[in-house]
């Protein structure tokens, strides 16, 4: 299957993600992914989240290893570069 145009996040159940999600999201390199972070799935629970290209199927057997036990929640990279928020003067 191929990878969500956006995710919609569920309420986290906890308040803080955990640790090792945290620094996991921060440190995962793999020639598919565009961005990582954080999120969480519908049902609540802390996951890990990674754009990859649209055309990518989804789950990547070698991205859920890395991801220690935590869901993986992929979306698609989107046609047009992000573009930063900027608070209004």
């Amino acid at each position: 299957m191929r990878p969500t145009a956006t995710h919609i996040p569920g309420e986290p159940r906890n308040a803080e993600p955990p640790a090792a999600l945290v620094a996991l999201s921060e440190r995962l390199q793999h020639p598919l992914l565009k961005r990582t972070g954080i999120t969480a799935t519908r049902n609540g629970d802390w996951a890990l989240y990674v754009t990859v290209p649209k055309t990518t199927e989804v789950p990547q057997p070698d991205l859920e290893a890395m991801a220690q036990g935590f869901p993986v929640v992929y979306e698609a990279e989107p046609d047009e570069p992000l573009v930063p928020f900027r608070e209004r003067e």
